[in-house]
């Protein structure tokens, strides 16, 4: 049957596999809603499916890639570690526009910072709060970030899953 994200067991297989426990809001996400949207604009980054585009470890890996690559011929730009390094950009999603979703890693999980980068920019922002909060403020529209669109969500939002 495979992973589905429903049992404590899949989880730390999943966080064995990747070296790093995860921030408990986002295991509740995925837990509940499985392969996910939000506004079908945010998507977030998933075990428990094998489509490249949402898998977290062939997304993961393509993320963490990139972001290097750009950093070796850009490190002002840059200035970020990647995971596993010490307080390293592990992902957690992308928009549709591209644009890229992380958690900038710590000792801690559950309070781990949000960093988003544009697409194909290097313009960033660095979120100083959990992935449920930074979600809430962003729907209720007490968080306006330049990168994300100034429509989305308008005080409202819909988790799509698939």
């Amino acid at each position: 049957m495979g992973f589905n994200g429903k049992n404590i067991e899949e989880w730390n297989e999943f966080e064995k596999e990747i070296g790093i426990i995860f921030p408990d809001d986002y295991k509740k996400i995925i837990s509940k809603y499985g392969t996910c949207g939000l506004d079908n604009f945010i998507w977030f980054l998933t075990p428990f499916d094998s489509d490249k585009n949402v898998n977290y470890v062939k997304r993961m890996r393509w993320m963490l890639d990139a972001y290097n690559v750009s950093k070796s011929k850009f490190p002002n730009y840059f200035p970020y570690n990647t995971y596993p390094e010490e307080n390293g950009l592990l992902p957690w999603g992308y928009t549709d526009n591209g644009d890229e979703l992380y958690w900038k890693t710590s000792s801690s999980p559950d309070n781990w910072e949000i960093v988003i980068y544009e697409s194909a920019s290097s313009e960033n922002h660095n979120y100083k709060m959990s992935l449920a909060e930074f979600l809430y403020k962003l729907i209720t529209k007490q968080l306006i970030c330049d990168i994300l669109p100034d429509d989305l969500f308008n005080g409202k939002a819909k988790m799509y899953c698939y």
